[in-house]
């Protein structure tokens, strides 16, 4: 009997001692909600250096003007010099077709062409003869006109005659194709032996011998994310990596921006077209490359890590724990009730208008470390990518900046406070 009062005083006094724990505990942690609820992380100094924005994408190299070689001529392919990847130059070889047909043409149309014109000067000469005899009245009118009408009938016959040995030897020409470019050999489509067709006289265009194109300057086409696309402009300068030369850079310039978009995969892209000096013709067709865009830059500026800067929205957020912190808070931004609140937010609209000098800013908030103090002051923002910002106004090089960190204090005080309920079996719930 003795022993179960014993243990029952035991557990009377065993629960007291834990309500005390929770409750003191409570209001010791309260008192130190300072502590709790905003801890400096670490003082980061900020730093001048080059800034950069860009926008990356991935792309291919395109020829800037394929041509496609054909034949105005018929026949069979008797000799075709040239292989693929092979450079040629204006006027090399690039086919050679039977001539066979199209030399006997030219021959006999040289032919004709050489009996006109005997034919005109014995004409001529007729003529003369005919011209002394009728002034002589040697000669009959009718006899006369007959001789000037051949006359003039032999001159016709020279200027047809002509003009087929002319056609004839344009058609012998045409069966020797020559590349019109300097330029790669993309492909070569025919071989000796093959039968080719007339791209002049052939209603389906004509048999295709090879594709040959000019590589000293290229596109590159880079699918630019629908994101991003907003800040890509004509002219801007764009470095190329292909992926066969990944230690090698090129440069180029944004020539075209496609209006309609491609959808693959329900991501939308638009083309971006690069151009770029390749003379060492080390980018091919078909390339992958990588591309980055460069769309603005700031030299020597001041800059500030993107962790260490909070929107008015966090400030708003976080105003309790600010103060409880410690952090001085700047002018118009103590208390928290509406007004307050909306002259200040109208005073941040005034300072980002179209009369300010930091027109186009961000205005944005960071904590400074002033003796042994933190003071939250208001920091005007220009360029920034993922990284860091450009301070246009509000630090200075001096400034001693600090991480601190909010949320992530109040979440662990709330679970220890939870864990110490959870002991006690909810007493004081």
């Amino acid at each position: 009997m003795k022993k179960k009062l014993i243990y029952t005083f035991l557990a009377f006094v065993t629960l007291g001692l834990l309500y005390f724990l929770v409750f003191a505990g409570n209001k010791s942690s309260e008192k130190q909600d300072t502590a709790a609820s905003a801890i400096v992380i670490r003082p980061m100094n900020l730093k001048r250096g080059d800034l950069n924005i860009s926008v990356s994408a991935t792309g291919s190299v395109t020829p800037i003007n394929i041509i496609e070689i054909k034949s105005k001529a018929s026949g069979i392919v008797e000799k075709i010099p040239i292989e693929t990847s092979d450079p040629v130059r204006v006027g090399q070889l690039i086919a050679k077709l039977d001539q066979t047909d199209t030399r006997n043409a030219f021959e006999q149309a040289l032919a004709d062409s050489q009996l006109a014109a005997a034919v005109l000067i014995q004409q001529e000469n007729n003529w003369k003869r005919a011209q002394d005899l009728f002034s002589k009245t040697l000669l009959s009118q009718q006899d006369y006109d007959q001789t000037f009408v051949t006359y003039v009938g032999s001159k016709s016959s020279l200027i047809k005659a002509q003009a087929n040995l002319l056609l004839a030897r344009q058609k012998l020409a045409e069966t020797i194709v020559l590349s019109p470019i300097n330029g790669i050999v993309l492909s070569r489509n025919v071989s000796a032996g093959q039968i080719v067709s007339s791209a002049v006289s052939n209603a389906g265009g004509g048999t295709a011998i090879a594709r040959i194109a000019n590589m000293d300057e290229v596109y590159v086409i880079a699918a630019v994310d629908e994101v991003d696309i907003g800040s890509v402009q004509i002219g801007l300068t764009a470095h190329i990596i292909a992926d066969a030369y990944p230690r090698e850079t090129f440069t180029g310039k944004v020539i075209r921006v496609a209006a309609q978009s491609t959808v693959l995969q329900n991501v939308t892209t638009f083309d971006v077209v690069i151009l770029v000096p390749n003379k060492s013709n080390k980018l091919k067709a078909g390339m992958n490359t990588t591309i980055t865009i460069d769309i603005a830059g700031k030299d020597n500026a001041l800059l500030i890590s993107n962790e260490l800067l909070r929107s008015r929205a966090d400030v708003d957020n976080d105003l309790r724990v600010l103060k409880s912190a410690g952090i001085i808070m700047p002018e118009r931004s103590t208390d928290q009730d509406s007004n307050n609140t909306g002259r200040y937010k109208s005073k941040q609209e005034k300072s980002t208008s179209g009369d300010s000098p930091y027109s186009g800013s961000q205005l944005k908030f960071a904590v400074v470390q002033e003796g042994s103090g933190l003071r939250l002051v208001p920091v005007h923002i220009g360029l920034s990518n993922f990284d860091e910002s450009e301070i246009l106004s509000g630090l200075s090089d001096s400034a001693k900046v600090v991480l601190v960190q909010f949320s992530q204090a109040r979440q662990e005080s709330e679970r220890f406070k939870e864990r110490l309920k959870e002991r006690s079996g909810g007493i004081g719930r």
